[in-house]
């Protein structure tokens, strides 16, 4: 099986980060490259592609009671569904388990209830005859057994950290089936759960929410963890080891948040370094997104066995403290948790969101300097190959489904060129407005969902943009061709070639940075069509040419050529607006704007280099006509006021 890697480019280890931030791991693209490689550890790969399936009820609340002993393959455990029949129940209640896993009883409203459980996961569960849609049911699984991937892979993992024992699990986006009985789905979330594990006295449980109990008896220790949070089931996870535990504080608008951080007790003193900047980053985006979603209860890190790392809600399970992981794992608590997903086909909207979080903080820390660097890196890791579409087609290919090309990196890109589009005020503002739609927030979206605020901020239809960057493939080359035209005048030519055929055109605004001797300029062209000119003035003779500098599209493989001996006198923009550019080949003895009878008309002009400059904004519209004069005699050109 191929794995995916992407290049990593460490720029530097330890980067002091002040006062109270001890040393911060900066390792550009960390955050991709231990988040979009689970894949590639899952012993299952081969899952039905299903987007929606058909459940007859809703589910309200989970209780999940769990015997878990790291140093034991086997686990034990009771769940609670309470939910809401929707539909007909004559067939029974379908719920997903494996079936390495063996199911003792179920209760449903506390009397027993026949099921079936075949299969590799299917659990039917045989409801009374009197069941009416509407009706609330409470239905309780008892099981055991050795869930799969029990080897340290997978939707549950076991491994040992300086010979201790320990014991997680990792669900997204199947494996909720390998170790709980419920509703796998991208179409509903649990309205609040509780957790409560049972683990030997030397052990501590990490899970989602708050912890509301931790007491020992008979050297049985259990751990209550309560979450009053909508939660998809993929973001349910525990993990069980011999934790030492902190607390932090974070102050997003003013407001104090409680970070606590499960760590192995032999990297406390160096985690706590690390996670100390995880304050300053949920600052940051609570700034720019919108306060920090679960701030009633807390944000929290739990050290597990995998070199990676998992946005669970409120407790990202983390295999190590990057920098840059931190922040990816953080953004996914607004983009993933608070909002999730309707369909894995729109992965993007949880990775690129969060790949380009985590990359744009690097735009306001560390004085900007891996900035650049990691948007170049992004650029060319896009575009190291040919094809590719951020939206995925098939969702039974795990593999496809985290490629950190498309998912994370190109999904990141779409997003910072619609910020180049829309501009910063309209962007955020529309994420903010996306975040906090009423239909939308604590529960599901598309990307269609997403693109009407961006459409409503921006006040454009940007369905070519879409069309070309989520479903199309590629990217684009451009050919800048500058044509001197007069001593400092330039006739500059767009041509784009595209790297698939997917796309027949990519229509955007291209920066071109202009240099000349220590000058240079910079101008952004509307490329519309291929072989597209514009008349422009740089003041300077240009000897070199950049596409994008600051980097804001995915294009590469540019090239620019000069071309051109100054020779005729060229008028432009024709039709003109405000202001008329001549530039002339000679010096001229006279230079007249008259109306088309001949009656010559009085305008200011500045002289620039080898041209004149016209101010038309107190010219009528209408077409007029330009007069020179020079040693060989008149000439005349018409030009148009708009």
């Amino acid at each position: 099986m191929k794995k995916y890697r992407i290049p990593v480019l460490v720029l530097s280890m330890f980067l002091s980060l002040g006062a109270g931030l001890g040393q911060a791991q900066v390792i550009i693209g960390s955050g991709v490259d231990h988040c979009c490689s689970r894949p590639t550890l899952l012993k299952r790969q081969v899952v039905e592609n299903r987007e929606q399936q058909a459940w007859n009820y809703d589910v309200d609340y989970l209780r999940f009671i769990l015997d878990i002993d790291p140093a034991l393959e086997p686990i034990k455990g009771e769940v609670l569904t309470r939910l809401i029949l929707t539909g007909e129940a004559s067939d029974g209640l379908r719920m997903e388990l494996s079936t390495a896993l063996t199911v003792d009883s179920v209760l449903c409203n506390g009397e027993a209830a026949g099921f079936q459980h075949s299969g590799d996961y299917n659990l039917l569960i045989s409801l009374p005859a009197e069941t009416q849609r509407g009706e609330i049911l409470e239905v309780e699984v008892f099981y055991h057994g050795i869930p799969p991937s029990g080897d340290g892979f997978g939707s549950v993992g076991r491994g040992e950290h300086a010979g201790i024992p320990a014991f997680w699990t990792l669900s997204e986006p199947y494996g909720c089936r390998d170790w709980w009985p419920g509703k796998n789905d991208l179409t509903d979330k649990a309205d609040s759960i509780d957790v409560i594990v049972r683990s030997p006295d030397i052990y501590r449980t990490a899970s989602n929410g708050l912890l509301v109990g931790d007491e020992v008896d008979n050297h049985i220790r259990t751990c209550h963890w309560k979450h009053r949070y909508p939660i998809v089931p993929y973001l349910i996870a525990v993990a069980v080891t011999n934790y030492e535990l902190y607390d932090e504080t974070a102050y997003p608008a003013g407001i104090p948040v409680l970070i606590q951080n499960y760590v192995y007790p032999e990297t406390l003193a160096q985690t706590m370094q690390y996670t100390a900047q995880t304050a300053m980053i949920m600052e940051l985006f609570s700034d720019l997104f919108g306060m920090y979603p679960f701030a009633a209860e807390k944000y929290g890190h739990a050290q597990f066995g995998w070199g990676g790392g998992m946005e669970h809600q409120t407790m990202s399970f983390m295999g190590r403290f990057d920098y840059e992981i931190i922040a990816h794992e953080l953004a996914h608590q607004w983009f993933g948790n608070t909002i999730t997903l309707n369909s894995w086909q729109d992965i993007w909207l949880n990775e690129g969101f969060a790949t380009y979080l985590a990359g744009m903080s690097y735009q306001y820390f560390f004085d900007g300097y891996y900035w650049p660097f990691w948007k170049s890196q992004a650029i060319e890791y896009v575009t190291s190959e040919p094809g590719g579409s951020v939206f995925c087609e098939d969702t039974a290919n795990v593999e496809r489904l985290f490629s950190p090309r498309l998912s994370y990196y190109k999904g990141a890109l779409l997003l910072h060129m619609l910020r180049r589009i829309m501009g910063d005020e309209s962007f955020f503002q529309a994420c903010r407005n996306y975040l906090n739609d009423p239909a939308l927030r604590f529960s599901f979206a598309g990307t269609t969902d997403l693109k009407f605020h961006l459409e409503a901020m921006h006040g454009r239809d940007l369905t070519w943009f879409f069309d070309d960057w989520l479903y199309g493939e590629g990217f684009p080359s451009w050919h800048v061709r500058c044509t001197r035209l007069a001593w400092e005048d330039y006739e500059i030519a767009l041509t784009q070639q595209q790297s698939h055929p997917s796309v027949q055109f990519f229509e955007l605004p291209v920066p071109i940075r202009f240099n000349g001797g220590n000058r240079d300029t910079t101008i952004v062209f509307d490329h519309m069509h291929n072989n597209q000119t514009w008349m422009i003035y740089p003041g300077f003779i240009i000897d070199s040419v950049s596409v994008d500098p600051e980097q804001w599209l995915v294009t590469a493989g540019n090239t620019f050529e000069l071309a051109g001996t100054p020779g005729n006198t060229y008028a432009y923009p024709n039709p003109a607006y405000d202001r008329l550019r001549v530039a002339l080949t000679a010096e001229p003895v006279a230079v007249s704007v008259a109306d088309l009878s001949g009656r010559e008309i009085k305008l200011k002009s500045l002289r620039e280099g080898s041209g004149l400059t016209f101010d038309l904004a107190g010219l009528a519209s209408g077409m007029y006509l330009l007069r020179i004069k020079n040693k060989e005699g008149w000439s005349v050109k018409k030009f148009v006021k708009r």
